[in-house]
């Protein structure tokens, strides 16, 4: 009986061996442009396999480091996995980055995410300068619950508005 298989892990098995290890640099594994490493995770004998590192101008593997990097924990420029650190953008579950960061907790100058944190942040609970989200926490803050010293929100706790209210009395 045949085992369904995504199409482009049956590319990838298809390409690089059913259950081993994707090990391929390109043009030379000295000096690789592209790099894709895997152990594609299969246990032999009862252990699990050690992750590989990819290096590279583009890096896709375990963990990936280079310009453009995708992999579960991955370091570059632009990177995309489970944890992701870039420098200019970072997309995964855990992202943080210098410049624009997406996930569930996202950490960055503009962050989107369940958790973002930043100078704008936009998500469930947002942290930051200006923060837009269901529970609002910054300087400028706006949503349901709004923490900080200007916005507006369902539930103010808003310096602005304790001044006001201060104010009248």
């Amino acid at each position: 009986m045949m085992q369904w298989m995504h199409p482009f892990m049956r590319f990838v098995t298809s390409r690089f061996g059913h259950g081993g290890e994707v090990d391929y640099q390109w043009p030379s594994p000295q000096l690789p442009v592209i790099s894709i490493r895997s152990s594609m995770g299969e246990y032999r004998g009862g252990h699990r396999p050690s992750p590989k590192v990819a290096i590279g101008l583009i890096a896709v593997g375990d963990i990936a480091v280079g310009l453009i990097s995708i992999g579960a924990i991955s370091l570059g420029v632009l990177s995309f996995g489970a944890v992701a650190l870039g420098v200019w953008l970072a997309l995964g579950a855990v992202a943080i980055s210098g410049s624009f960061a997406a996930g569930a907790v996202a950490a960055s100058w503009l962050s989107v995410g369940a958790v973002a944190i930043g100078e704008w942040a936009l998500g469930a609970v947002a942290i930051a300068e200006t923060a837009l989200g269901v529970v609002s926490i910054g300087e400028w803050a706006y949503g349901v619950v709004a923490i900080g010293a200007h916005g507006f929100g369902l539930i103010p706790i808003i310096g602005d508005l304790f001044k006001w209210f201060g104010d009248l009395f």
